[in-house]
This record gives structure tokens, sequence and C-alpha cells, in this order.
């Protein structure tokens, strides 16, 4: 059942900047770098194996079989991560891609909210398939499947559709089965970007063949 609490924010210079730290700590020792939205669905496309075509579908759902074999058998088998291992960071080119921003535009020459959230939860599928990755294969043996939208904190009433749009994520907490997943969204306005909103996911990992 998804329960969504959206409320209005304002800028609070107390709060601590959590995506920012693990932004400046990751991006300073690692090669992965910023990339844009439509990149989220096509390593999702890779890490789930996603076929275009019913002869591919069943050889892929075959090949995901066989990564049930990968599964841990306990946490114990599972290696320790830090948040800032999914630590993610996504442009959404609104203001420099006018062809893309028709795609977001309402008949009010406002942002569809519905494609915003479109992205979060793809976005937050992502930031769990990066905590639980393996380096041995490409595609994962989980099924990681969206739960619950916890929680939406806008801090803005109004999102331009002619500005670019940022989001960042990371895995907050995890249980035996299940993730909860922290984004932010900020639009860039004069060369700065402002926060916009702060979401809180919850996803659940499931088998290969997302059965249990």
């Amino acid at each position: 059942m998804w329960r969504v609490a959206t409320r209005f924010c304002g800028l609070n210079k107390g709060r601590a900047n959590l995506g920012k730290i693990l932004g400046q700590e990751t991006f300073n020792n690692r090669t992965k770098g910023t990339f844009p939205m439509k990149e989220v669905r096509n390593k999702l496309r890779d890490i789930v194996g996603i076929s275009t075509h019913w002869s591919d579908h069943v050889k892929t759902m075959e090949e995901r079989k066989l990564l049930h074999s990968l599964l841990p058998k306990n946490q114990k088998d599972l290696p320790p991560k830090r948040m800032k291992d999914s630590y993610l960071e996504v442009i959404l080119p609104l203001g420099t891609q006018p062809l893309l921003r028709e795609k977001y535009l309402t008949v009010f020459n406002s942002v569809r909210f519905g494609r915003i959230l479109e992205d979060l939860d793809s976005l937050g599928v992502l930031i769990c398939y990066t905590h639980t990755k393996m380096d041995s294969v490409q595609m994962s043996p989980f099924s990681i499947v969206t739960a619950l939208v916890d929680k939406i904190d806008l801090c803005k009433k109004v999102i331009s559709p002619e500005c670019d749009i940022k989001f960042t994520g990371h895995v907050s907490w995890v249980g035996k089965t299940s993730m909860e997943v922290k984004m932010h969204m900020c639009q860039l306005h004069d060369t700065v970007y402002h926060p916009v909103l702060d979401a809180t996911f919850v996803m659940v990992a499931r088998d290969s063949e997302n059965k249990g």
C-alpha cells in the first residue's frame, strides 16, 4: 500500500547536507561521475537483462534462472558496504535539451510531476543495484522492486521546465530484504543548484526470477 507524505519545507541551514558530503568523497576517490537521466534506464537494462523481442526474452529468463545460484545464503556472505558506495548523481538536462524538455511539459508549460516520480523511482532502483553489485557478474541475481514511497518533502512549489535538474541519492538503511533510499533533487538557477525536494523510498530485493 502506497503512503506518500508530502509537505513543504523551508531551507534549514543547520541541516546536514549528507548528499553533498557523500558526493565529494565518492567522486574524489572514484572515477564514477555524473551521468544523464537517460543512462539510468540503460544501466538498469544491462543489470536486469531486459529484452525487446519475445525470443530474446525467453533466453534472458533462462539466464536469470542461472543467477539464482549466486544469491547469498545469509547476510554473513555479504561484504560490508558504506552509504557512499551506493551514491549516484544524475543530471536531467531540461534547460539544455529542448527536445527532452517537451516530454516533461504539461499543457500549462510546467513540469509533469509524474515524470519526476518516474525518474526518482528508476534512480532509487539503480542505487539499490549499485549497493548490491557483484563484481563477478554484470547482471544482478536480485530483482529489486519499489515497496513504498515513504516521504516526499517539497522545498519549492514550482519546478521550472527551462533549468537543468540534478538528482543525488544513496542507500541510507538496509534490512534483511529491504533497503531505504534517500534522494535529493536540486535545480540550477544562476549557476547554483537550489533544493527542490527530498524523497525517501523503500525497496525490496527479491530473487532473480522475482518470485520470492
